[in-house]
């Protein structure tokens, strides 16, 4: 058991003692208020070094934050931007497809035409074989040796058709051929395709020819002769160049066409001629009794 001995009966003697000289000062002076007020000071002065040495990484993490949500809104732009960017391609291509689409049916209508229309889903533009795929076949009446237009003009003829697609070798194909007629002239020949983005023009008359009756500018159409599928007027190209030979025993003729082939998107397959729907003839007004030779009698 721990006994108190001399020194520890002083020692806490003294402890009083010093307790009881402070209350006394602080009731007279406050001596204990001035402490504490320094004693605040000093904490103060020591939470204004805290604030400034945590300030900067507070400022980070608040930089970092801002960061974050700039990028994420940022990202929205991007996509609210490509949203709009492709809705604004996509009202250009439907509006673009309207107007061929109105070309198309006024060249139908301007010809007497039965058509149906079709979309291209595929093309093959090589040195072989130049040719598309269409979305519409047997079951839109479309077969086999069927011309086909594009808004342009003549792009080309069916040449097999399945139940809802069909294949078109166009004009420019080295196997295509078609009758045609040039310009102010009238003048006749035969347009071929040279596998390449020209055609070429044969079987012109020689002396038309040297009589300038063939000149580049001129106009060809389709000359639409009893058992062609390509009706007449039809509109094919333009002339490019009229060239003679060297020795002059022969002109190289070559048509630019009006497709252009590469971006063909919409075409018309005819299938017919448009029923002409003729007026009844107005009938005769019969004559009145009064006016028959009987009336007079």
């Amino acid at each position: 058991m721990w006994r108190r001995t001399a020194r520890d009966r002083v020692f806490i003697g003294l402890l009083v003692l010093a307790t009881v000289v402070v209350l006394t000062l602080d009731f007279r002076t406050g001596v204990l208020q001035g402490l504490s007020g320094v004693a605040t000071q000093v904490a103060g002065v020591f939470q204004g070094g805290v604030r400034s040495f945590v300030r900067p990484f507070q400022n980070i993490f608040r930089t970092v934050g801002d960061l974050a949500s700039l990028r994420d809104a940022n990202r929205k732009l991007v996509e609210e931007n490509r949203r709009l960017r492709l809705e604004t391609e996509t009202f250009g291509d439907v509006a673009r497809e309207n107007v061929r689409i109105r070309t198309l049916l006024q060249l139908e209508e301007g010809s007497g035409l039965l058509a149906v229309h079709a979309e291209v889903i595929s093309s093959s533009l090589s040195g072989l074989e130049r040719s598309v795929i269409i979305d519409k076949g047997g079951n839109a009446r479309i077969t086999p040796d069927h011309a086909v237009l594009s808004p342009e003009g003549l792009a080309g003829r069916v040449i097999i058709a399945g139940s809802s697609s069909a294949k078109v070798l166009l004009l420019t194909d080295a196997q295509s051929a078609v009758g045609v007629r040039i310009g102010e002239s009238g003048e006749t020949g035969l347009v071929r395709g040279t596998g390449g983005r020209e055609l070429s023009l044969e079987l012109v008359s020689r002396s038309a020819l040297d009589q300038g009756a063939v000149k580049p500018g001129d106009v060809v159409v389709t000359s639409g002769y009893q058992g062609s599928i390509y009706p007449p007027g039809l509109p094919v190209g333009r002339i490019d160049h009229v060239t003679l030979a060297p020795r002059g025993t022969s002109y190289t003729i070559t048509v630019q066409p009006f497709v252009r082939f590469s971006a063909l998107d919409v075409v018309s397959v005819i299938i017919g001629r448009a029923p002409v729907i003729q007026a009844s003839p107005t009938p005769k007004p019969s004559p009145s009794p009064s006016s028959s030779p009987a009336a007079h009698q």
